[in-house]
């Protein structure tokens, strides 16, 4: 009969773990880590990706840097602020949102008076900074 969707029957365990959600020692320490720059929040850690929250405080920058083996997506919250992207500096605003290959060197500074606050996804084999990031010179 048209406009009626039929119940799908769901079967799930209740002693089953979800196959996406990964116990990655990132997800162990979840406070939020601080810099001299600002913070950095692991809000998701699966297999192959991570999901940030990172505050780049007023006067303060997110150094330069680059990942040898994951890409970042970042998508800016609150704040504007000027991104380093390779050669380029572009002024972002909220619901701006940038793609970062692995190594292309990237970094983020407040521009206006207040913080700037970024949702950012990691893609890659190696989603841990301790592994993958390297300080721009």
């Amino acid at each position: 009969m048209p406009g009626i969707v039929p119940e799908i029957p769901f079967k799930q365990k209740s002693d089953a773990v979800s196959r996406l959600v990964d116990h990655h020692p990132d997800m162990a320490a979840s406070k939020p880590k601080r810099h001299r720059w600002g913070s950095v929040e692991v809000l998701s850690c699966s297999g192959g990706h991570r999901i940030e929250r990172i505050c780049v405080k007023r006067g303060k920058q997110l150094p330069a840097h680059y990942h040898k083996h994951r890409s970042e997506h970042w998508t800016i919250v609150e704040g504007e602020a000027e991104a380093l992207l390779g050669d380029d500096v572009l002024i972002v605003a909220p619901d701006d949102s940038l793609y970062i290959p692995a190594g292309t060197v990237h970094g983020l500074k407040p521009a206006s008076g207040g913080d700037v606050k970024v949702v950012v996804v990691h893609f890659g084999d190696t989603v841990s900074d301790a592994d993958d990031m390297v300080k721009a010179d």
